[in-house]
């Protein structure tokens, strides 16, 4: 019996975006390899070079963090009282200047919201102290704003990092786009040996795909999305019907380019 794997056609839900514009990335790296093969085959040279383990990473940026917290601690120590002196004590305050950057950098990428909270706390405190003493206090401003600056900073940069990408509008579009198709519950996508059939239960309204075609097929966590030609077909693994996933992997494996992503 011809082995044959069914999928419904379903709606797309906002939260599978992220998986979508992820296959979409690898598509268009994957073409550029295509394109540019000798650029890529200099990358993956370079990235052969052998990589720390998660849990060695893990550890790494653990006792960054852990440093990073007891830097910043002991640069506003020295910082504080080395402002109000600046002429007496300029090597104190070049140390406490370069010893606060070297906590954020060392804070910026495991405890970005720590280094927020702490930066404007203090520069808060800071601030506001010099301008209700402010003929006393008033060298604290400067230690103050720096704080305020690198906490801004932080919560700036974060923003920015999270702005999205061609390729997350894409992924909202192609969602879009799906849920405005006419009789959505009555098309369906086959996988067999002779290749994918997408039907939308009429005999004219019926493709067939080779294998040949298919660029390769993304995995993520929730969606299955083939490549051929200029198509991409996105569908959740929820929506199989007949079949199982693991028998459907293993048989797309031995016919085409299986790629399995991991899901941001």
């Amino acid at each position: 019996m011809e082995p044959g794997f069914l999928f419904g056609i379903t709606t797309l839900e906002e939260e599978l975006a992220p998986q979508l514009s992820q296959v979409l990335r690898y598509c268009a790296d994957f073409s550029s390899r295509q394109k540019l093969h000798a650029l890529w085959e200099l990358t993956d040279r370079l990235n052969q070079v052998p990589k720390p383990t998660p849990e060695v990473l893990a550890k790494r940026r653990r006792r960054e963090g852990i440093w990073g917290v007891m830097l910043w601690v002991l640069s506003i120590f020295v910082l504080i009282p080395s402002a109000m002196d600046p002429a007496a004590l300029t090597g104190l305050l070049v140390l406490g200047v370069f010893s606060f950057f070297m906590s954020c950098a060392a804070m910026r990428s495991t405890k970005r919201n720590l280094m927020a909270g702490l930066n404007l706390a203090m520069g808060a405190v800071l601030c506001f102290g010099a301008i209700l003493a402010f003929e006393q206090l008033k060298p604290l401003l400067a230690p103050g704003i720096l704080c305020l600056m690198a906490g801004v900073w932080v919560l700036i940069e974060k923003t920015i990092r999270r702005k999205s990408t061609s390729f997350d509008r894409q992924a909202r579009e192609l969602l879009r786009q799906r849920r405005t198709i006419a009789d959505m519950e009555r098309m369906q996508v086959e996988f067999t040996d002779q290749g994918m059939r997408l039907s939308d239960g009429t005999q004219a309204g019926e493709h067939q795909f080779t294998y040949e075609e298919f660029w390769f097929v993304g995995e993520t966590k929730d969606l299955l999305v083939p490549v051929c030609g200029q198509r991409a077909i996105v569908l959740k693994k929820t929506d199989l019907r007949c079949g199982s996933m693991e028998q459907l992997r293993t048989f797309l494996q031995e016919r085409i380019r299986l790629e399995q992503m991991e899901t941001p």
